[in-house]
């Protein structure tokens, strides 16, 4: 559960204290505008899932972390259906960072 909060932080933070630069970071150039104002509210609600996985991670549940499986896997076809916006090398990097911490939190929510 750490590391599946310590991720979503890193993802929120991007997007609520660097809107412009994640943009930039993440899709091809002109394939989608930045939008601090949506991003903000994006980056809060990734910081804030992120905070509660880590304020659980000493007693998290095996349904908290079947959850945690859910929300690192679903962006996987968020990111398909986005693909051609995407610089190719951060779509691989981040699909399979995701599609990673989907499997490994569903790993360990088979172990409890």
């Amino acid at each position: 559960m750490t590391i599946a909060g310590v991720g979503m932080c890193n993802y929120g933070a991007q997007m609520l204290l660097a809107p412009e630069f994640a943009n930039d970071f993440y899709y091809k150039k002109g394939a989608v505008e930045a939008s601090p104002k949506w991003q903000a509210w994006m980056g809060q609600a990734l910081v804030g899932n992120g905070i509660t996985m880590l304020m659980s991670r000493k007693v998290a549940t095996k349904q908290q972390m079947q959850g945690a499986a859910v929300a690192w896997g679903t962006a996987l076809p968020i990111m398909a259906m986005q693909k051609d916006d995407f610089k190719p090398e951060q779509l691989i990097v981040n699909a399979a960072f995701c599609g990673g911490m989907a499997l490994l939190c569903a790993k360990v929510s088979d172990k409890m």
